[in-house]
């Protein structure tokens, strides 16, 4: 599922049901994004940064995104979930290897 940010008890349900779920560089400060990011387990969650696309928080700012950008998503999880980069780059990877059978 596309960066989601709806409610937990569904989130639960997709999860339960075997899908995934991205995560986009929205998660730097989005907090119904970051907040599903925490309770998908690590091993149901891919990245991505869903370029070309502007990143907008109110008048706050605003960039456009580039696939570069996945490495501002790898950040913003491993901050979530408290764990370390490298860590978080191998668990998504191997996850968008089974999810895309590659």
């Amino acid at each position: 599922f596309h960066w989601y940010t709806g409610p937990l008890s569904i989130l639960n349900q997709i999860i339960e049901s075997g899908y995934y779920i991205s995560a986009s560089p929205a998660a730097e400060y989005h907090e119904e994004h970051r907040a599903a990011i925490k309770a998908v387990p690590l091993e149901r969650l891919i990245l991505e940064t869903d370029s070309p696309v502007t990143y907008r928080r109110g008048t706050e700012f605003e960039y456009d995104s580039r696939p570069a950008d996945v490495v501002r998503t790898l950040y913003a999880i491993s901050e979530i979930k408290n764990i370390d980069r490298v860590t978080a780059a191998k668990i998504t990877l191997e996850n968008a290897v089974r999810l895309f059978n590659l």
